[in-house]
């Protein structure tokens, strides 16, 4: 079964700060994209559970992809960290 990705992004490209960047326009659900959110994040390819770490006022989100897999991970899905 695959999980519905909350940011499309691609988990490889990085910031200048090393940090992983999408946009909001790739997000499902814009208004959830705030920090401290928990999502799924990634595409076809690849998905991982991120922290948000940003949102630029342009529309780019900055976050930090969380160790180990989305089974790991899974449940931290929808929560919110300071």
């Amino acid at each position: 079964m695959a999980d519905e990705v909350d940011l499309i992004a691609d988990l490889n490209a990085e910031d200048d700060d090393g940090l992983g960047w999408s946009t909001l326009a790739d997000a499902s659900d814009p208004e959830r994209i705030v920090p401290g959110a928990m999502l799924l994040a990634g595409n076809r390819y690849g998905q991982a559970v991120v922290r948000i770490v940003a949102v630029d006022d342009d529309g780019q989100v900055h976050f930090t992809i969380l160790p180990g897999p989305v089974a790991k991970n899974r449940h931290l899905l929808g929560r919110s960290v300071a």
